[in-house]
């Protein structure tokens, strides 16, 4: 591991990178708050705007993927941490800002995503949040999940998003310039992702400047890390390195015995001349010449087989920082023409782009470049002209809300009751929660509830929150907003998505009937779920979350949803966990283990609830 750099700390870094991602092309621009590099003047003939993004750490991903033909934004996180759903919210608005100029209406859009927690999570709140700023606006998401390593885990994350990431964007930004629609653009995602494959190798992990150098045992001279991905993390597993055909051919045969409907027939029909893609990605710090011989030698075991690539890609596309090590890509093209028979796969790979990074583009100094607006008046105007009213989901509700609860005759004091009752439910339960969470976790869950609800009660005694100005899905949204900025981590997020989600279904008019009241929470329930693998039955908070929503649902009496909620936390105990880090226990230790500490504090706000508009009454 090379722990020497020319920035010693990453301090300011990130945007160091960006600013250079900017300058290579003169058709984009970065906006700084959001780290988000951006298209100027998009095509007029471009119906649907990608948006993609992930933790810095990557480059040239996803930056310098962004331009004419490929992403009309990019957005980038921390190193190796996702960016978070304002940033994302941000970009998809300067992304629709600029398309709209060559437009009467809203552009569409799309969200490219790298299959990671926290991405996932992320993106999805984004997305929520834009449906909620912007009714008409047509937005869907993509999850790219090409890592094969790790396809026979019981993990509910599933495959990894890696290197194919950038094929994925390349195809779907031809398919965009060329006027598609966001239809037509997500069923070619879908086939591209199922015809998709890739296996990572590591000889060595990268190191992040700044950081302390890891203590973790680096793989010996004679092994490697086979299945590595693109944040340091172990490979699925340490493999021998007796030479470089070795390696190559076990990643090939990776490749060839997964995906049923995509890189199995290659390998089953070699004689019907299935079409295929070769990409290899460097990770970082493989050297140019050590990469040419790599290509060289999968293509070499790839013709003794009888599969001659129609395209060969080699290129540091999606990088780990320094790290020592490659990844290798099939794409089965005729797969994919199976699914959509009018997509010229080689046509679209070939489709100019002035996206800088890739390999190939013909770039030049573009006309049309006299708009000089900055961005803030760009977002402003977007906003103004769709009535978003402010800069954060609080303030437009602040703006917007009001007479709802006099025309429904329900009491404030009553509604504010039960907002506390909740918020020190939560408070009662922590040491409850941390408690659980350090057998099982890290030990954080207890004050990552507590922090949010900490911000409610905050925002109720300083007056940013006045309830008596908003209705229900605009107190929603103002909540999604507290606990995405208060909580962070997983729970945060998920919770966040929830109330975003929940903003949308919740009645607006005080004549609208109660049905839609009580059956709100299982709505937004299902708009979590495409969000998360996380079910009843996991180890989750949704342990707790489902069973309260779909009772509430049922039968409309809350305090039989708070019992069901309690219910669901206790059947958590000696549960075996499929996701998050209680994933990692040992499965034969489960016995004796306590209740999920997220299910747990879910049960403790339900019951607060109950608590506090019971006692308001």
């Amino acid at each position: 591991m090379s722990t020497k750099h020319v920035f010693q700390s990453a301090d300011g870094l990130v945007l160091r990178s960006l600013r250079g991602a900017a300058a290579l092309n003169p058709n984009i621009r970065l906006h700084e708050p959001s780290k988000t590099v951006y298209v100027v003047n998009p095509p007029s003939g471009a119906r649907v705007a990608l948006v993609a993004g992930g933790g810095a750490g990557h480059e040239p991903a996803h930056g310098a993927y962004t331009g004419e033909g490929m992403l009309a934004a990019a957005v980038s996180g921390d190193i190796f941490a996702s960016p978070s759903a304002s940033q994302i919210l941000t970009a998809i608005e300067l992304a629709i800002a600029t398309s709209r100029r060559e437009r009467d209406c809203l552009p569409e859009v799309l969200l490219i995503i790298n299959n990671y927690t926290g991405d996932r999570l992320n993106f999805g709140l984004a997305l929520e949040r834009a449906r909620a700023r912007y009714p008409d606006l047509k937005i869907d998401a993509l999850v790219v999940a090409d890592d094969v390593s790790l396809l026979h885990t019981d993990s509910l994350v599933g495959p990894r998003g890696l290197g194919g990431n950038i094929l994925v964007c390349k195809l779907l930004g031809a398919a965009g310039a060329a006027g598609q629609t966001l239809a037509e653009i997500q069923t070619l995602g879908k086939a591209v992702v199922d015809a998709l494959a890739s296996v990572g190798v590591g000889l060595s992990h990268c190191h992040v400047p700044g950081r302390a150098v890891p203590q973790s045992e680096e793989a010996a001279s004679e092994e490697c890390e086979l299945g590595m991905g693109l944040h340091n993390e172990p490979g699925a597993r340490k493999a021998s390195f007796e030479s470089a055909d070795q390696l190559i051919g076990e990643m090939l045969g990776m490749l060839l015995q997964s995906r049923e409907n995509g890189l199995v027939a290659i390998a089953k029909r070699p004689e019907e001349t299935e079409e295929t893609v070769l990409f290899v990605n460097n990770l970082g710090g493989i050297s140019q010449l050590e990469l040419g011989a790599v290509v060289d030698e999968a293509l070499v075991q790839l013709r003794a087989i009888g599969i001659r690539p129609r395209r060969v890609y080699a290129s540091p596309y999606m990088t780990s920082l320094n790290a020592p090590g490659f990844s290798l890509s099939l794409l089965n093209v005729s797969s994919i023409k199976r699914s959509v028979p009018s997509v010229d796969v080689c046509a679209l790979l070939d489709a100019p782009t002035q996206a800088p990074a890739w390999s190939g583009v013909q770039s030049g100094w573009l006309h049309n470049l006299h708009d000089d607006r900055r961005e803030e008046a760009l977002l402003a105007e977007l906003r103004t002209e769709r009535g978003v009213v402010g800069s954060s989901q609080s303030e437009q509700a602040q703006v917007n809300g009001g007479s709802y609860w006099r025309e429904a005759d329900v009491s404030i004091a009553r509604v504010e009751a039960a907002i506390r009752g909740a918020c020190e439910g939560v408070l009662s339960a922590t040491n409850d929660m941390t408690d659980f969470d350090t057998v099982v976790g890290d030990g954080d869950c207890g004050e990552t509830f507590a922090a949010g609800a900490k911000a409610i009660l905050r925002a109720l005694e300083d007056q940013s929150l006045e309830v008596g100005k908003v209705n229900p899905p605009q107190l929603a949204q103002v909540f999604g907003e507290l606990c995405e900025n208060s909580m962070g981590g997983t729970a945060g997020a998920i919770l966040a998505i929830f109330f975003t989600a929940l903003a949308t279904t919740l009645p607006a008019h005080a004549g609208d009937p109660s049905a839609s009241w009580i059956s709100a929470p299982s709505r937004a329930l299902e708009e979590l779920s495409a969000h998360t693998p996380a079910r009843s039955g996991d180890r989750t908070l949704v342990d707790a979350l489902h069973p309260f929503s779909i009772t509430l649902g049922d039968t409309g009496d809350i305090r039989a949803a708070a019992k069901a909620a309690r219910e669901g936390a206790e059947g958590t105990r000696d549960m075996r966990a499929r996701l998050g880090r209680a994933a990692y226990v040992d499965g034969t230790t489960m016995k004796g283990l306590p209740p999920d500490p997220g299910a747990w504090g879910i049960a403790a706000l339900v019951e607060g609830l109950c608590n506090g508009w019971e006692g308001g009454a």
